[in-house]
């Protein structure tokens, strides 16, 4: 009997010996299994890692060469805005040769033109004074038959006849009136100005610069407003925009 307990607790012994053996085998395929998948996600997330690598280097090309594309880009256009600097420049004297040759010298004399009292006028064209300055009182005007005041004086002369500048001046004004006809209007300096009527062809143009006795034009035959009293020379004078009597500044004896 108690050679059979032994055998018993031996069977039993036994079993739970192969039981725990089995069972550790078991944990054991399991972890092996583990290790294979964890081995498996490891290979997985280098594959992924390689990739993610490639792709970041890609774009960095991408981005290298588009930054390189529009540096040239900046850079043709750049050459193209200086090239067309460069025919700006080279063109510019050509526009400049279409003002008149006497423009900056006409400038340059503006400040030397300055008219005094004592300096006087010369007879701007051979003639007699057929109708004097009168301001303060009227005096009759044939071709109108009225009397009115004259802000001017008529000196008379043959169409033809050249004009010339009574005193160093610049050319402010050359226009067309209904009674002077084609005229000249002379800036002398220091509020002095001449305008001179009735003129055909004037041979001066704004901002020139006049000597004294230098021609402005010839006398052109009367206009309406004048056609009794024959060619003549409208000749006025102001200081400051108010007309002054030009007799005198000049030194005038009627034959």
């Amino acid at each position: 009997m108690l050679l059979g307990c032994l055998v018993t607790v031996s069977a039993i012994a036994g079993v739970l010996v192969w039981q725990g053996t089995g069972k550790k085998d078991e944990e054991n395929r399991q972890y092996e299994q583990t290790d294979g998948s964890s081995e498996q996600l490891l290979w997985n997330d280098e594959e992924t890692t390689g990739t993610e690598e490639e792709t970041t280097k890609a774009v960095t090309e991408t981005q290298k060469t588009t930054q390189e594309a529009r540096a040239t880009e900046t850079k043709a256009q750049e050459e193209t805005r200086l090239e067309a600097e460069a025919r700006h420049e080279t063109e510019a004297p050509a526009e400049s040769e279409e003002a008149p040759s006497e423009a900056p010298a006409a400038v340059s004399q503006v400040q030397a033109v300055s008219f005094q009292e004592e300096n006087g006028l010369l007879w701007p064209v051979e003639g007699n004074v057929i109708m004097e300055y009168s301001m303060d009182k009227t005096v009759y005007f044939p071709t109108l038959d009225l009397y009115k005041c004259s802000p001017a004086v008529l000196i008379q002369g043959e169409a033809g006849m050249p004009v010339t500048a009574a005193a160093n001046s610049i050319v402010k004004v050359v226009g067309t009136d209904a009674e002077l006809g084609n005229y000249v209007t002379l800036d002398l300096g220091n509020g002095y100005e001449l305008t001179y009527g009735q003129l055909t062809d004037p041979q001066v143009n704004p901002g020139d610069y006049l000597e004294a006795g230098a021609v402005v034009g010839t006398l052109a035959e009367p206009t309406k407003y004048y056609v009794v009293e024959g060619a003549n020379l409208y000749f006025q004078m102001t200081k400051d925009g108010a007309p002054i009597d030009p007799l005198d500044f000049v030194d005038y004896a009627e034959d």
